[in-house]
C-alpha cells in the first residue's frame, strides 16, 4: 500500500501516472519521511527492509519512539543484559559522528533547521550514515523531513572502485592527450581509422632510413605524408628535396637528377650540383616515380645500392647520404609486366609500402580538412567564412574524385565568393557540380533554395529525399542514417519508403 500525504513533495506530481513515494520505491538506500511534528509519514521498500518494519505500522508513529524501539531491539537480541544502564534508563543512544546525541538526526534536523548526519548501526551491525535534510514551505517553515541511509560500507566499496575508474580516465586522459598533441601538429590531417593506422606507423617508419614507397591517387595527399616523415626523422632539420618525375623532360631529368660537370653538353659552361646530392643528409621525395625514364632507372638503382653518384660527364664518384621516399599514383605492377618499370627497383623502393586511401574512402575526414582549409583561406583572404550544416552535408557526400586538393580548390573558392559569412549549400553544389543548372546571382545572394522554380511543398520534399538518399548510401540502414540526420528511424524508414528509395 503505498501512503499518500496531503501535499506534493520535490516537485513529484509533475509526473503523470506515478506517486511521488512510488519512485522513491525504486532507490535502493533505505529513506523515510516525517512531518514537523516528527510523525512518519512514508518509508520506502529499502527502508523497511533493513529495520524490518512495515509501512503500516510505521506510518504516523513518532520517529523517535520507533528508532528506539528498533534500536533497543537489536541490541536485546545482541546482549539483553546491555539494555538498560544501572538507572534502568535504556541504553539507546545515536552515535552521531564524533558526539553521541539521544535524538534522530531526522529531530535534530527540525531542531536546527539544516541538514543533519551521523553515523549509526544497522541491524546487521554494518555502519550507516544518516543524513536528514529539511524541506520547507514558502514561508521559511519545515513542512517535512527526508531522511537517507547509506551503507558506509557499500560507499567505502564505491569509493574504491571510484578511485580505479578515476585513474583509468587520468591514463588514458594522459594518452588522449599525447595523441591529440601528436596528431594536432600534423600536417597529414585525419581521423578516420585508415588514416589512423598509417599515423600510428609513422614514428617507427620515421626513425629509420629505409625507402618508402606511397601509394594513392592523384590528391591524396602523398608528398604531404612524405613531409610528416621526414618532420618525425633525425633528418627532420636538413634538407627536404621533392622531384617530379613526370614533370622534366626525359632528356633533362639524369642531369637534373644527378648533376654535371662543366663541359658535360653544349651549354654546360659550369658544373651543376643536382637534386639528389643537394639532398645530401637529408630527404628526396621522388614523385610519379613511374615516370622515370627506363634508361635512367639502373644509375638510380646504383646510387640507391652504393650510396653514391656521379654526375653527368664526371668522373668522381661522390658520396652520399639521402633516405629515398618515392610516390605514385600508378600500378607499378602494370608497369613492371609491360616492361616500363625495373622490377629490382621495385624492389629496392618498396621496403616499406604506404597506401593512402582516396578522399571518398575516408569520408569521416571531410570535416576536419575542411576546417584546417577553412582556418588557412579565412587567414589569406582577410575573411571570417564558416559552413553551415547542409552545406558541410553536401561535401562530405561528394565523391571527390581529384581528392584534397580539389576539396582544397574548392573550399578556397567557397571562401572567395559571396557576401555573407555563412558558406550555405547552393554555393556548395555549385562548386561542386558545376554543371547543374544553378543561375549566377544564386551564389552571390546566399540563397538557401535549390529549388527556386517549384512550389514550396515540392521543393522541401525534392530536398529532403536527397537527404535522405545520401544518408542511406553513405550511413547503409534507416538506424544509422536517421542518427546523421537528427531524426528517428520509423521516419527516415517510412519516408525512404515514400520516396522509392527501399
Amino acid at each position: 500500500m503505498t501512503t499518500k500525504i496531503a501535499q506534493p513533495i520535490f516537485g513529484l506530481q509533475t509526473i503523470p501516472a506515478i506517486d511521488a513515494f512510488d519512485v522513491l520505491d525504486l532507490v535502493a538506500m533505505p529513506i523515510h519521511i516525517i512531518n514537523k511534528d516528527g510523525q512518519v509519514l512514508f518509508v520506502n521498500k529499502a527502508w523497511s527492509n533493513t529495520y524490518k518494519v512495515t509501512r503500516e505500522n510505521a506510518h504516523l508513529k513518532p520517529i523517535e519512539e520507533l528508532m528506539k524501539d528498533q534500536l533497543n531491539y537489536f541490541m536485546a537480541i545482541a546482549d539483553p543484559a546491555n539494555m538498560f544502564d544501572d538507572n534502568n534508563t535504556p541504553k539507546c543512544k545515536y552515535n552521531h559522528l564524533d558526539k553521541s546525541l539521544s535524538e534522530s538526526t531526522a529531530i535534530s534536523a527540525i531542531k536546527e533547521r539544516k541538514k543533519v548526519s551521523m553515523v549509526t548501526d544497522a541491524p546487521d551491525h554494518s555502519k550507516l550514515i544518516v543524513t536528514s535534510s529539511p524541506i520547507f514551505d514558502t514561508n521559511g517553515d519545515i513542512q517535512y523531513v527526508m531522511t537517507v541511509v547509506q551503507d558506509l560500507a557499500k560507499m567505502s566499496d564505491w569509493k574504491e572502485r571510484l578511485d580505479v575508474e578515476i585513474e583509468k580516465n587520468r591514463l588514458l586522459a594522459k594518452k588522449l592527450a599525447y595523441y591529440v598533441d601528436k596528431f594536432t601538429t600534423s600536417s597529414f590531417i585525419g581521423q578516420s581509422k585508415k588514416i589512423t593506422d598509417i599515423k600510428e606507423m609513422l614514428p617507427m617508419v620515421a626513425k629509420t632510413d629505409a625507402a618508402v614507397l606511397i601509394l594513392g591517387e592523384s590528391g591524396v595527399g602523398k608528398e604531404v605524408l612524405a613531409k610528416e616523415i621526414c618532420e618525425q626523422s633525425e633528418r627532420k632539420d636538413k634538407p627536404f628535396i621533392t622531384v617530379n618525375c613526370a614533370a622534366i623532360p626525359d632528356h633533362l631529368i639524369e642531369s637534373e637528377l644527378f648533376g654535371y660537370e662543366k663541359g658535360a653538353f653544349t651549354g654546360a659552361i659550369k658544373s651543376k650540383v643536382g637534386l639528389m646530392e643537394l639532398a645530401n643528409g637529408g630527404t628526396i621525395l621522388l614523385d610519379e616515380i613511374g615516370s622515370m625514364p627506363l634508361n635512367l632507372q639502373p644509375k638510380l638503382l646504383r646510387v640507391i645500392q652504393e650510396n653514391e653518384l656521379m654526375r653527368v660527364g664526371g668522373l668522381k664518384k661522390i658520396p652520399i647520404d639521402v633516405r629515398i621516399i618515392s610516390a605514385t599514383n600508378e600500378n607499378l605492377f602494370s608497369l613492371i609486366k609491360t616492361g616500363g618499370f625495373r622490377q629490382d627497383l621495385y624492389y629496392r623502393l618498396n621496403v616499406i609500402p604506404i597506401k593512402i586511401p582516396p578522399l571518398r574512402e575516408r569520408q569521416d575526414d571531410i570535416k576536419l580538412l575542411c576546417q584546417k582549409f577553412l582556418e588557412e583561406f579565412n587567414a589569406k583572404y582577410n575573411k571570417e567564412k564558416f559552413l553551415n550544416d547542409r552545406a558541410l552535408f553536401l561535401l562530405e557526400q561528394h565523391d571527390w574524385p581529384g581528392n584534397i586538393r580539389e576539396l582544397k580548390n574548392a573550399i578556397e573558392r567557397l571562401v572567395i565568393i559571396g557576401e555573407k559569412n555563412c558558406i550555405n549549400h547552393t554555393q556548395v553544389k555549385y562548386v561542386t557540380q558545376p554543371q547543374a543548372e544553378i543561375e549566377g546571382d544564386l551564389i552571390y545572394a546566399d540563397n538557401t533554395a535549390d529549388d527556386s522554380k517549384l512550389p514550396l511543398k515540392e521543393a522541401v520534399a525534392s530536398y529532403e529525399k536527397h537527404l535522405i538518399e545520401a544518408a542511406l548510401k553513405k550511413h547503409k540502414t534507416t538506424y544509422n542514417a536517421a542518427v546523421a540526420l537528427g531524426s528517428n528511424q520509423s521516419t527516415i524508414a517510412r519516408k525512404a519508403k515514400q520516396y522509392g528509395l527501399t
